[in-house]
């Protein structure tokens, strides 16, 4: 019999409608790690704009504020995750780093 692979994504979901995967919870670690969005779109290699709107649906979708955002100026802005967020990231982590695990099983 042939050996059969476990395949497939994780997401974790909040009953307010937050939807966060592999891609949004990088974003989210970068913008941890960096204190800016801009900083954590560069390292990432995805457009300013696309990783705004991500912190804007994420923020709006969640029950409470995940990311932090600090108007810029002569020294620039900052970004940061808020407790909650963090939370978030880490319970992602936790689920993938499971489900990788789980999935490196052969059936």
């Amino acid at each position: 019999m042939e050996n059969l692979k476990i395949k497939g994504r994780i997401w974790i979901e909040t009953g307010s409608g937050l939807k966060i995967g592999i891609g949004r919870a990088r974003l989210l670690e970068h913008i941890h790690q960096l204190g800016s969005i801009s900083e954590a779109a560069k390292a990432l290699k995805i457009p300013y704009r696309k990783a705004w709107g991500i912190v804007r649906d994420i923020n709006s979708n969640a029950s409470c504020e995940i990311v932090t955002k600090e108007a810029g100026g002569k020294s620039g802005g900052q970004s940061q995750l808020t407790d909650y967020g963090k939370l978030i990231v880490e319970k992602f982590k936790t689920a993938e780093e499971s489900f990788l695990k789980f999935s490196k099983e052969t059936i």
